[in-house]
C-alpha cells in the first residue's frame, strides 16, 4: 500500500463522518505503530497490525510538522487481501467504494508508541526563571534530542541515563522517568533561547551588534 497523503484523523469526529461517506460504509482501522523518530520520515516502509506492507511518502510535509496520532495514511476497500510488496498495489485512493465481498472497508492510521521519556517539573516559584529554560533547553539540544512541551508547564525529552544525570544536576527542576507518548506538534525544536520565546511568549530578546573601536 502506498501512501503519499493524509486523509484525515480519526480522533477527530468530523474526519471520521468524510471517511464514512467516501468509502460509502462504516470501516474498520488497521494500526501502523510508529516510534517517536519516525513520525518526520520522508519515506517509511512498515507492517500494520494485520499485516499490510504499508509505505508512507509524504515528502516535506512531513519534515515540517510530523505524522500525529490518529492520521489515516490510506484505506483498503478489501480488507482480506494483504499485499506481499507495497509497490504491487495502487496508492491510497480517498473515494474508493465499498468492498464487493460484503466486508468492511478498512483504513490505515496511525498509532505512536508510548517512549521512555524523561519528565521535567520546574520546581522554582512561578513565574519560571527564562534563563533556567534556556539551561534545560540547551542541555537537552547539546545531547541531540529533541525537546517536548508536556502538561502544566512540564517539558519532556527522549529517556537516556545521561540526559537524566544532567537534569538531575540543575537546581530548581525535577525529573522523572515514565512511558509517554511524544506528540510531534508539541516538539520544540532549535537552541534554547528558541525554547525560551516559544515558552515564555511576554520575553523580549535584544541582540545587540559589536561595534568596532577605531
Amino acid at each position: 500500500m502506498l501512501c503519499t497523503e493524509v486523509l484525515g484523523n480519526i480522533n477527530d469526529p468530523s474526519s471520521v463522518i468524510a471517511l464514512q461517506r467516501r468509502l460509502g460504509a462504516p470501516f474498520e482501522v488497521d494500526y501502523v505503530d510508529l516510534e517517536w523518530d519516525q513520525v518526520h520520515a520522508r519515506r517509511l516502509v512498515v507492517k500494520s497490525g494485520a499485516g499490510r506492507v504499508v509505505e508512507i511518502r509524504l515528502g516535506e510535509r512531513v519534515e515540517e510538522i510530523g505524522l500525529k496520532d490518529g492520521d489515516v495514511l490510506g484505506c483498503d476497500v478489501a480488507p482480506d487481501t494483504l499485499t506481499a510488496h507495497a509497490s504491487s498495489v495502487e496508492p491510497c485512493a480517498a473515494t474508493a467504494p465499498a468492498s464487493a465481498s460484503g466486508g468492511k472497508p478498512v483504513v490505515v492510521a496511525v498509532q505512536l508508541r508510548s517512549a521512555r521519556v524523561v519528565r521535567i517539573r520546574f520546581t522554582a516559584s512561578q513565574p519560571v526563571d527564562p534563563a533556567l529554560v534556556a539551561r534545560v533547553g540547551w542541555e537537552v539540544g547539546n545531547m541531540h534530542v529533541p525537546l517536548f512541551r508536556g502538561e502544566a508547564g512540564e517539558l519532556m525529552a527522549p529517556h537516556s541515563e545521561a540526559l537524566q544525570r544532567l537534569l538531575a544536576s540543575i537546581p530548581g527542576i525535577q525529573t522523572t522517568v515514565e512511558q509517554a507518548s511524544l506528540d510531534p506538534a508539541a516538539r520544540l525544536s532549535g537552541t534554547g533561547i528558541s525554547t525560551v520565546v516559544r515558552l515564555s511568549p511576554s520575553l523580549k530578546v535584544v541582540v545587540r551588534k559589536k561595534t568596532s573601536s577605531n
